[in-house]
């Protein structure tokens, strides 16, 4: 029984060590996971200090690797020696220790012996013939000894000061060594520093880069979309330029642009009444204009805003009586609506979640009418004429 008791505590331990392995594991991968979704929720501004940070500290661990590395590399030889010097004195002092033992043991004999010599011949001792002559004997015996003491003794303190000589020795060989494994252990440290940050850095490029790519197609979506419904007018073709070198920082010299209608003459002020904003409350998450991305060296050309609603699955209200001229899912701006406006504008409203079901083309909407709703982030573009304005500059803010 009590065998069979011992068997279901050492099976239970196993299962306890395996559940909590896997509930470690767990927690990793959500934490791993987590971060992963931190960074994809980044915004592009955001994202971009962080690479630019990231390369730093990349630069900075790979020149501490590099000193570091000079440094292990000078003390590898030495170290090697100091292997070597460090077992042959290790192994001398074993010796000397040995014999300095033995001298102990000589040194003993000679103090028992001679104090065996002061009992035999006591200070009262009877002189005769042969009792001088035994005396003389054991005086020169004990001069002897004395001598021989007297050496062995020497011989004891320089062994012992050798010895001591030798362990400050191990002593000093023992210390270079443990920095040697210190520089290291430290090499090493840094060279895991150094891959982790890699990891970081080529995530946030990864999705840096994606970002990049997905607002180039919005906006190609959007212009094809307005040139569809002669809202502006097609953009003559380009000839093909020569592609220019990615740079890490900026130089206004070289710099590419993403936006498809980056063009000065394609912008005008707008300088009407101000009108209703499609949200109640919001912030600006994306400006109007030029923004110069530091990573790639690239000038991207928003031609709308981006406005986080404040509360979830909030109203998108239209901010200009019009007419509704479209309204459906798209591959890439998820639910658009257009409005035209009076004057040349035209009002569109992109990435909503859900099209208001009262909504239709042809459809006159008024100021204020709900055409759908946001999760959280509405897109918001304002044409005029062939020209993009600034959404800003037509609706009041809060």
């Amino acid at each position: 029984m009590r065998f069979l008791l011992l068997i279901a505590l050492f099976f239970n331990a196993i299962f306890a060590s395996n559940v909590s392995q896997k509930i470690k594991d767990q927690k990793d991968s959500i934490s791993s996971a987590k971060k992963l979704e931190n960074q994809i929720n980044k915004k592009l501004e955001e994202l971009a200090i962080d690479i630019i940070a990231g390369n730093k500290a990349v630069e900075n661990t790979a020149k501490q690797i590099s000193e570091l590395s000079q440094q292990v590399k000078a003390l590898e030889d030495s170290a090697h020696s100091a292997n070597i010097e460090l077992d042959k004195l290790t192994s001398q002092n074993g010796e000397l220790i040995k014999s300095q033992k033995d001298m102990e043991l000589r040194m003993v004999k000679i103090i028992s012996e001679d104090f065996a010599y002061d009992l035999v011949v006591p200070n009262d001792y009877s002189e005769s013939q042969d009792s001088i002559i035994a005396t003389e004997i054991l005086l020169n015996l004990n001069s002897v000894m004395s001598s021989e003491f007297k050496k062995l003794a020497q011989d004891y303190e320089e062994t012992t000061n050798l010895i001591k000589s030798q362990s400050k020795k191990i002593e000093s060989i023992k210390f270079d060594l443990r920095e040697f494994r210190q520089k290291q252990a430290s090499l090493k440290s840094l060279q895991n520093k150094q891959k982790r940050e890699l990891e970081i850095l080529n995530q946030d490029k990864n999705i840096y880069s994606k970002k990049l790519n997905d607002i180039k197609k919005q906006q190609d979506e959007m212009r094809k979309t307005l040139e569809n419904l002669q809202i502006l007018a097609a953009k003559p073709k380009e000839e093909p330029k020569k592609q220019v070198k990615e740079q890490t920082t900026a130089k206004s010299d070289d710099v590419r642009m993403i936006g498809s209608s980056y063009q000065a003459g394609n912008v005008k002020r707008y300088n009407g009444a101000k009108t209703i904003a499609p949200l109640d409350k919001f912030s600006v998450k994306q400006k109007f204009g030029d923004y110069i991305d530091p990573v790639y060296n690239i000038k991207i050309f928003n031609e709308s805003v981006v406005l986080r609603s404040a509360t979830a699955d909030a109203r998108v209200k239209n901010v200009l009586a019009g007419t509704i001229v479209f309204a459906k899912q798209t591959p890439v701006l998820d639910k658009v609506v257009i409005v035209e406006n009076s004057n040349g504008i035209h009002t569109i409203y992109a990435h909503l979640d859900k099209i208001a079901p009262t909504i239709k083309v042809g459809q006159k909407v008024k100021k204020g009418y709900v055409i759908g709703r946001v999760k959280q982030d509405l897109t918001f573009e304002v044409t005029q004429k062939n020209y993009h304005i600034n959404p800003l500059e037509l609706i009041a803010m809060n």
